[in-house]
């Protein structure tokens, strides 16, 4: 009989540590997608920081200064 709680207790470890291993699995694939996510996020946000930064700098005088280069009627 004891025979029989021994090998039962050994598959219920056996199973349990299946079980624990997978789930240390999927939390570190989540983590490593939401690293992923962040990084991303971080050069989306860069870029659109930089695109403003250009269009805030540029002043009014220069985009009247391109428009009238770019628009006017040559003689």
């Amino acid at each position: 009989m004891t025979k029989i709680y021994l090998i039962f207790l050994i598959c219920a470890v056996i199973v349990g540590t299946f079980f624990y291993g997978k789930n240390i699995g999927s939390s570190e694939c989540r983590i490593q997608n939401l690293q992923n996510q962040i990084d991303t996020d971080e050069q989306q946000q860069t870029k659109q920081r930089i695109i403003n930064d250009t269009v805030y700098k540029t002043g009014v005088g220069d985009i009247r200064r391109i428009l009238r280069d770019k628009y006017t009627i040559a003689e």
